[in-house]
């Protein structure tokens, strides 16, 4: 233990004591921080208001009334609350006044079912074409109603009749809580991935210092990986820790400036962030072993990626499965099954806890695979470390190492 203990303070205090740790660290707190407090500082309402409002050109519009259709243009009014309509004499004087941007568009209509729309610049975001159509269709649907002595407004009123529901939710609502999950989920994804392959690096870039043979054959090799694991997730939740409390504890303090836009973030259960915890930080272990086993494997940094492609194609297949599983179906058998496998459960079991339900002893029974999962992988890659430590040349492949394993136990 006392080995243990000694590689676990050198490893842990060469993290912490990282410029570029504490940087990084630094420097996304502080931006999670200075941007979820900008609504308290500044009042976005008057900016918008002075800096965001459209201009005359932006908020004018010409009707050309070739079929004799409408009697003013005030009838557009209450479709374009904000514009100014005027009525114009023919379609070409529509025409210079959208060329020479004195008017954001125009219409013509021709018929009391047909018109042009007439547009300098067509765009994505314009809803112009389809509010002037939505008043035309009014207009035409009026004027048959009255003929046919029928009150458009008593008919207005029959559509418009309010339904009133109210939604008790037994469970979870996923809507809800889709937001952090999903962040959740991704920030552990690229949390195993950088770590991981920091920790591959890390014993790859060792290997060039002949001491280690020394430290090897001297000191337990579950010291070694365990050590160095351990200091890499303490580090790691660390930073992690600061960041996610640093944006968590800055919108609690502004959410009334922020008027609850982001709640479906930052309003996260007490019991979700314990389960996120234990099984993430058992799954980032669990993925950090493996890791630290493929680093061992190779002799030079840049044969890391080629060697870890394995389990970083599996790491990826099981979140791409698990991302698949949370939009469409927390509770589909895909979901429980991940939520039970190793390489997954650390995502899975989370998103069945946040938008799901799922019994005490279903959360119980993956923690105990989990658990025993991680302990083997770190026993398993203890013996990996110590012998590709060792050795020297030609990447040695996972299956090759695991050959090892099974011969030694022969």
């Amino acid at each position: 233990m006392k080995q243990f203990f000694t590689v676990l303070k050198f490893e842990l205090m060469n993290y912490l004591k990282s410029k570029s740790y504490i940087l990084t660290t630094c420097i996304i707190s502080a931006i999670l921080i200075i941007g979820l407090t900008l609504p308290t500082m500044i009042d976005f309402s008057n900016i918008f208001s002075k800096f965001g409002g459209s201009s005359d050109s932006a908020s004018s519009f010409a009707v050309y009334d070739r079929g004799g259709v409408i009697s003013n243009s005030d009838y557009f009014k209450s479709f374009f609350p904000e514009a100014d309509f005027k009525l114009v004499s023919s379609e070409k004087e529509i025409e210079d006044l959208v060329s020479d941007d004195t008017i954001k568009a125009g219409f013509v209509i021709n018929t009391p079912t047909s018109y042009t729309y007439l547009v300098k610049n067509s765009s994505m975001s314009d809803s112009n074409k389809s509010t002037f159509e939505t008043a035309l269709t009014k207009l035409y649907r009026d004027e048959i109603l009255t003929s046919k002595g029928l009150d458009p407004v008593e008919i207005d009123a029959l559509y418009s009749i309010p339904i009133e529901s109210n939604v008790t939710i037994l469970g979870k609502d996923s809507v809800k809580n889709f937001g952090y999950t999903y962040i959740l989920i991704f920030f552990l994804y690229f949390l195993i991935i950088f770590y991981g392959q920091m920790i591959a690096v890390s014993v790859t870039t060792e290997k060039s210092n002949r001491a280690m043979e020394v430290l090897v054959t001297s000191t337990s090799s579950n010291s070694l990986i365990f050590g160095k694991v351990i200091a890499t997730t303490i580090a790691s939740v660390i930073q992690s820790g600061a960041i996610l409390l640093s944006g968590i504890l800055t919108y609690k303090l502004n959410s009334a400036n922020w008027g609850g836009k982001l709640d479906m973030i930052f309003d996260i259960p007490l019991n979700v962030i314990a389960v996120f915890a234990v099984f993430g930080i058992l799954g980032y272990l669990f993925y950090a072993f493996i890791f630290g086993s493929v680093g061992a494997l190779v002799s030079k940094p840049e044969e890391v990626n080629s060697s870890a492609g394995t389990i970083t194609f599996i790491y990826v297949a099981v979140f791409l499965a698990v991302m698949f599983g949370m939009t469409n179906n927390p509770e589909s058998m895909l979901m429980k099954v991940l939520s039970y496998v190793p390489f997954s459960s650390c995502m899975a079991m989370f998103v069945r806890v946040s938008m799901g339900s799922v019994s005490a002893i279903n959360i119980i029974i993956s923690l105990a695979i989990l658990i025993a999962s991680t302990l083997l992988t770190g026993v398993f890659g203890a013996k990996i470390y110590r012998r590709g430590t060792l050795m020297y040349g030609n990447p040695v492949k996972l299956r090759n190492a695991l050959k090892w394993l099974k011969k030694e136990k022969i």
